[in-house]
């Protein structure tokens, strides 16, 4: 075992009280995540109180909470295990999880041994994990890799973007060409690991596998630029950031498949062309430096970025070999809205602690590229951020009138009180994480500036949004994970623009194979992102209305000037509730369930657009409504008149809207028209080519005649 030089998480943790319950005292003799054994277990703990959950979810990262059943389900190292009991907790072991996990592990290094994990390079793609069990994690590479093709392939749909150099990015240092003796110590990835870890260490990775240069933090960017450049009003985006804890494989692959599938689907999928004509999306790879040691440290455990000077952490283990892969800063606590401004216990000063924020705000290259992308630029004369991906809509009053948000007047205390406009219309932002099936929304800490409220001015806006993402990907919406966090991007997203910002835990594992992550997280996630694409428009306004699913045509292709039928299902029953976790924090407000009062359908237009006529559908019955709220959820069915619609692809448009006078998410479907028969009668007497009515009567004449032949011969 490690023997860290400075305390840990984990011994940090233990010495916290708490008033509930009595915990023992204990002195940790261990660094939680430098065992080289790789040892990952996966453990369920029941607790008997909130002081218990309180202990234990302060020490674990990213434990998941079944409240129903109390109990708390992570994945730790057996240091961790022990903490627990010593603290008179009772653990369990999950033996298939654990024994899972360890496959996954060992077949890692199996991999990495074999050389069957490889960068991607040109035709060739080969997996991250060459065995087919995790094949469906990209390296960095293949991500950009994608990136790139996409472009290509949808050169009017994608934009690819570099946002800045990550840690080892900035450090690379190529010789001059010519040097007589060049110095190449600090030239390549590989040769930056030789340099800043111990040479018993270097030895656990194949080098050879690492980007000769440090990949960028890049960004791709998926809209119908031309349509919405024409337009008045800007688009609402959805900004991912994924990967930012470098062990965390999911979150990734799940942002770029929904960017896939969204361009796949442009030309045969309603939703996905309303999607991308609408919404801009933006997905980030935050720590692309970590995560190359991740596709390879037989640990798996890596989750800050490679900062080896200023965030090191040397440790020694029992043979006397130093260690420095515990280095590095958490990248989610390094944000500076909210930085290490107090609270209890959001972020970690101690350099070998798991959440260790930096020694400054915003210190570290990936979040100043991440953050200076987001909100833009610093307009001191508007008081406020421009040409960011998601815009500025919380307003700045005089006394806060700086690009820090902070009090002009003397006590340089950040604004906790202002909220965005109802009529926000920038969109969101999202930090994929990895795995304790939540979502959650700043604020994150406790703060006595902020009379210790988590709410934000913007929170009943916020909780609903995540009530009704949390129906569609089946995870709990409780705004914080029962600890603090400060410095975080979702409070930096908020904090500064006012957009509504999340973090969202998805999975059951760190080390989740594909066989879950195809059949579990990415479709739950992607009904999530599905969601909250259809009601970005006015995303603290719309998840207050109904949910619209299941718009269908009656035809396939009708004939220009005829009627054809629409049908949908409008649903305002779609909510997820959970409580807050523990009883210091307010619970969020209680979704409201209405009876559905209406729906209309638009051709070309959607319902806030100029020049938008709908359509009253009439309501019936549903199939899908629940006996306690039967009409809560009703079947809209209506006829559309195509006369005036050209031959072509139309778009139809249905929202929904309930009994408190509040339109809802909506759906799309095509409505496929075809040309109108030309005019029987036109006007010329004189020879030439038949029209239709011609050759009609041409064919029936033919028939009448046949038939009487056919009744003579008989």
């Amino acid at each position: 075992m490690f023997k860290p030089t400075c305390p840990s998480k984990l011994s940090v943790a233990l010495a916290l009280a708490f008033a509930s319950v009595a915990m023992p005292a204990y002195t940790a003799d261990s660094h939680d995540h430098a065992d080289d054994s790789g040892a990952v277990l996966s453990i369920v703990v029941p607790y008997a109180n909130e002081g218990q959950l309180a202990f234990a979810t302060k020490l674990l990262d990213h434990p998941y909470v079944d409240q129903k059943k109390m109990e708390i389900h992570a994945e730790v190292a057996p240091a961790e295990m022990e903490a627990l009991k010593a603290a008179g907790l009772s653990p369990v072991i999950n033996e298939a999880e654990t024994a899972r996990i360890q496959h996954f592990i060992q077949s890692r290094a199996q991999d990495v041994k074999s050389g069957g994990i490889a960068r991607a390079l040109g035709v060739a793609k080969p997996s991250s994990i060459a065995n087919g069990v995790h094949s469906c994690y990209r390296t960095v590479e293949q991500i950009y890799q994608t990136y790139d093709e996409l472009a290509a392939k949808y050169p009017k749909l994608v934009k690819i973007k570099t946002l800045g150099k990550s840690w080892m990015g900035e450090k690379q240092v190529i010789p001059a060409v010519g040097t007589s003796v060049p110095d190449n110590s600090m030239s390549s990835f590989a040769n930056l690991l030789i340099k800043y870890l111990p040479p018993s260490i270097v030895t656990r990775f194949n080098l050879s596998l690492f980007p000769v240069d440090p990949s960028p933090i890049k960004a791709i960017v998926v809209g119908n630029f031309e349509k919405q450049d024409a337009q008045s009003e800007a688009p609402p985006n959805m900004v991912w950031t994924g990967g930012i804890h470098a062990r965390e494989y999911a979150p990734q692959e799940v942002g770029m498949k929904f960017i896939e599938w969204l361009l796949a689907n442009y030309d045969t999928d309603a939703n996905a062309r309303m999607m991308v004509d609408t919404n801009r999306y933006h997905f980030i790879v935050h720590n692309p430096d970590g995560r190359k040691l991740a596709e390879q440290d037989i640990s798996a455990r890596q989750r800050r970025n490679l900062n080896y000077e200023t965030a090191a952490c040397t440790t020694v283990n029992n043979q006397g070999v130093p260690n420095t892969l515990s280095s590095g800063v958490d990248l989610n606590r390094n944000y500076p809205f909210g930085w290490a401004t107090g609270g209890a216990g959001g972020s970690d000063g101690n350099v070998c602690g798991d959440t260790y924020r930096g020694i400054a705000p915003a210190s570290e290259p990936e979040t100043k590229a991440v953050l200076n992308y987001i909100r833009g630029n610093w307009n001191q004369a508007a008081c406020k951020w421009e040409g960011g991906a998601l815009p500025d809509g919380r307003p700045k009053s005089t006394t806060y009138c700086n690009p820090e948000n902070r009090d002009n007047n003397g006590t340089g205390e950040l604004d906790w009180k202002t909220g965005a406009s109802d009529e926000y219309g920038g969109g969101v932002f999202i930090d994929l994480h990895s795995n304790a099936r939540a979502v959650l929304w700043p604020w994150g800490v406790e703060r006595a500036e902020n009379d210790f409220n988590t709410h934000t001015p913007n929170n009943k806006g916020m909780a609903v949004i995540a009530q009704r993402l949390a129906y569609h990907n089946n995870y709990s919406s409780q705004q914080l994970l029962s600890y603090n966090t400060e410095g975080t991007t979702k409070d930096a997203a908020y904090g500064y623009l006012g957009a509504p910002a999340y973090t969202v835990e998805m999975g059951r594992s760190f080390y989740e194979d594909c066989g879950v992550f195809e059949r579990e997280t990415y479709p739950e996630n992607f009904n999530g992102f599905h969601y909250l694409s259809r009601v970005l428009h006015r995303v603290y306004k719309l998840p207050f209305g109904p949910d619209t699913v299941n718009v269908m045509m009656g035809a396939s292709s009708v004939q220009a000037g005829n009627k054809v039928t629409v049908t949908a299902t409008v649903d305002d029953n779609r909510y997820r509730y959970s409580n807050a976790g523990q009883s210091t924090i307010k619970p969020p407000p209680y979704p409201v369930v209405y009876n559905i009062t209406g729906a209309k359908a638009y051709v070309d237009k959607l319902p806030w657009e100029p020049g938008a006529v709908g359509v009253e559908l009439t309501l019936s019955t549903s199939s899908q409504a629940r006996s306690d709220f039967p009409d809560a959820t009703k079947t809209a069915t209506g006829e559309i008149n195509t006369a005036g619609l050209t031959p072509g692809r139309h778009m139809v448009y249905v929202q929904g809207t309930n009994a408190d006078g509040k339109p809802g998410a909506v759906s799309a479907a095509f409505l496929d028209v075809t040309a109108a028969p030309a005019d029987a009668d036109d006007g010329d007497s004189g020879g030439g080519a038949l029209g239709w009515f011609d050759l009609a009567a041409m064919a029936a004449g033919l028939a009448a005649l046949a038939g009487l032949r056919r009744r003579r011969n008989h």
